[in-house]
């Protein structure tokens, strides 16, 4: 006895040595599987996950039907290493940047001179804000402070509706300045506000600097106006546009980044007819270095904006650009938003 399987009488010897081979491999594991269930029902576990993992092996090894086990294989929808087929489909235009955000934070200001203060972080140049309310009249102030008294911006809104006609304004500063702003309420303690100020980042700074002076550049309708010499409130010139039927809102920029580079003073008055007086508001600011860049709307037919000039002739210069803004799309420049022939 050598020890090795003898070969079958009525098979040749090669076939013997390959096909007793794998009868052992197959039939070992069984044996030992039913010694395991006659003798040994306590390691029953470990047998059942020995036979599972042997299984499974074998079963990896072929590989299910209808996958890929190779990168010549012509099964399965991709073979290895291919990348999914893209279609040159056309892609849409990014839409316009909202010049001012549409989900600014609001909180609501009682009236009877309650006062709120935004203390602005190192390094801002710009703020945007917005002023409505519930339908009832809007009155308040908003000014930007550098140290405890001085003040280098001021505005003042009085409007019958601040529901149908909100403000929106962008201001802004001086570099290496401190500022501070400061909101007033000036009406009765019955007609509360609605405010909202936004910080936008550096980079979005720099984009509404280029918004603003874009559409100041490109307005289809720019006037100049100079101060007077009248001692009453009205002592400068006097200009009117008119908005056109098509148009829910305008933006409106003063500058005199052109004309002398003075301060500026003025009164805005949105009329509905003739001498309705809707909406006045009152701006003072430095006109070469901080231009008021804001949006003012105008739902329906009928409105005129009018501009006073309240300085003195020798330093009143400056200049108002108006522009359409659209406010179902956000659009900042002239060319996005619908110009009529009008303007």
């Amino acid at each position: 006895d050598t020890g090795y399987p003898t070969p079958l009488p009525h098979c040749p010897s090669n076939i013997a040595h390959r096909l007793v081979p794998s009868l052992l491999l197959v039939a070992g594991p069984l044996c030992i599987y039913i010694y395991n269930i006659s003798y040994k029902l306590s390691t029953m576990k470990i047998s059942l996950g020995i036979l599972a993992v042997g299984l499974i092996s074998a079963v990896s090894a072929f590989g299910p039907i209808g996958t890929v086990s190779g990168s010549n294989s012509p099964r399965g929808p991709l073979a290895r290493g291919s990348e999914p087929p893209t279609e040159d489909e056309p892609q849409e235009p990014a839409p316009p940047e909202p010049l001012f955000p549409t989900n600014m934070p609001m909180e609501t200001l009682q009236g009877s001179k309650t006062v709120r203060t935004y203390k602005m972080p190192p390094g801002t140049l710009r703020a945007q804000y917005m002023f409505k309310t519930n339908g009832r009249p809007l009155k308040a102030k908003i000014e930007v402070l550098i140290g405890p008294i001085r003040t280098t911006h001021t505005c003042q809104i009085d409007s019958m509706n601040g529901a149908e006609s909100p403000i929106r304004g962008t201001i802004q500063f001086k570099p290496n300045t401190d500022p501070m702003l400061r909101v007033t309420t000036l009406g009765n303690s019955e007609f509360p506000v609605q405010v909202g100020v936004s910080i936008p980042s550096p980079a979005r700074s720099e984009e509404i600097a280029a918004i603003t002076t874009k559409t100041f550049d490109e307005a289809p309708v720019k006037q100049l106006s100079q101060g007077g010499t009248a001692p009453n409130d009205n002592v400068g010139s006097v200009r009117v546009f008119e908005v056109p039927p098509d148009v829910d809102a305008v933006q409106l920029v003063t500058w005199s980044r052109d004309v002398g580079k003075k301060s500026l003073k003025g009164r805005i008055e949105v009329l509905m007819a003739p001498n309705n007086q809707r909406q006045t508001i009152y701006l003072q600011c430095g006109g070469s270095t901080q231009p008021w860049h804001g949006i003012i709307e105008t739902p329906g037919d009928g409105w005129i904006i009018r501009y006073r000039n309240l300085k003195y002739i020798e330093d009143g210069h400056v200049e108002v650009a108006m522009a359409p803004y659209d406010l179902s799309q956000g659009a900042s420049t002239p060319q996005l938003a619908p110009a009529t022939q009008a303007w």
